[in-house]
């Protein structure tokens, strides 16, 4: 072989492991790509599996603050919270769990998001029964206020006809007071003689005789009434001796008043006439004398008469 073929064969062979060796090259500079597209993509699917993560622990969070706030007005309104504890720990624990994950596969994230929706609808059923349930307590205010109102102007209503019964029964009662009139005073002697004059000699008198008529009175009510007679002294004192028909009575104001005489008298509207004759033996000093006349605790009149 000559020089010339053996140096044309070298170049051969040269350029033939070169052609290789450029091809090696190409393949690795190929697979050397292939893999950095293959780490960027595992490396956006770690990113996007953080988002996600994050952003599903957020959602999570925010609807565990909803819970504990609808579980506050449930225990304002008086409700248990027996279910929605447990759910409420439920979640807690879900979220928990979540933040310790660091990938996040396609099932995984399908029951996150279904249980975000559960989560979410069961609050918003929370929500309109606790409205349901505020709109009915407003209303169960307004009808106890509005019934308060009632009872009290039921209550003022009926103390105004209680104040017009009272008013009405007093004025009944002031209207059925008897009156006495046509005053009659004459003194008895001992034989018994009967003396009618403007004063008295008190060496003549023995017993004093009081007459007078019962006025018409329909408002009066037709029963059996005690009447009592004062004879008053001039120095202001009644007679009053209980062993003579004496006494004392109290009258409609509440006063106590010691009387001389009392009388039962059927009383029928009649015109009917009284008449109250005194004890013998009572002296008489000069002066003016008073009798008073009382029933039903209201005196009903009097008369005077003088002593010399």
């Amino acid at each position: 072989m000559s020089e010339n073929q053996s140096s044309s064969n070298l170049v051969k062979i040269l350029i033939g492991v070169a052609v290789v060796q450029l091809g090696v090259i190409i393949f690795l500079c190929m697979k050397l790509n292939t893999t950095s597209n293959e780490v960027e993509k595992l490396t956006g699917t770690v990113a996007i599996n953080e988002d996600v993560i994050n952003q599903k622990t957020k959602e999570l969070e925010s609807l565990s603050v909803d819970f504990e706030r609808i579980k506050l007005e449930r225990e304002k309104l008086g409700l248990v919270n027996d279910d929605l504890d447990k759910q409420l720990t439920t979640l807690n624990a879900t979220i928990a769990e979540l933040k310790k994950t660091k990938n996040l596969d396609a099932s995984k994230r399908k029951q996150l998001e279904q249980l975000v929706a559960s989560l979410r609808a069961e609050i918003s059923k929370q929500d309109e029964q606790i409205a349901n349930l505020k709109a009915e307590n407003d209303s169960l205010t307004t009808d106890v206020s509005n019934l308060t109102k009632e009872k009290s102007k039921l209550g003022d209503s009926l103390n105004n006809v209680a104040l017009k019964k009272s008013d009405l029964e007093g004025k009944l009662k002031f209207a059925s007071i008897l009156k006495a009139d046509q005053f009659k005073i004459t003194v008895l002697k001992e034989n018994g003689k009967e003396i009618e004059d403007e004063d008295y000699k008190a060496s003549k008198i023995n017993r004093v005789k009081i007459t007078f008529k019962l006025v018409d009175n329909k408002a009066a009510k037709q029963e059996s009434k005690d009447f009592f007679m004062r004879l008053i002294t001039p120095n202001g004192d009644a007679f009053s001796d209980a062993t003579n028909g004496g006494g004392s009575t109290t009258l409609t104001d509440g006063t106590v008043i010691n009387y001389t005489m009392k009388q039962t008298l059927n009383f029928d509207n009649s015109g009917q006439s009284l008449a109250f004759i005194t004890f013998a033996g009572m002296k008489y000093v000069p002066g003016e004398y008073k009798t008073e006349i009382f029933c039903d605790g209201f005196k009903i009149g009097s008369g005077t008469f003088k002593v010399r």
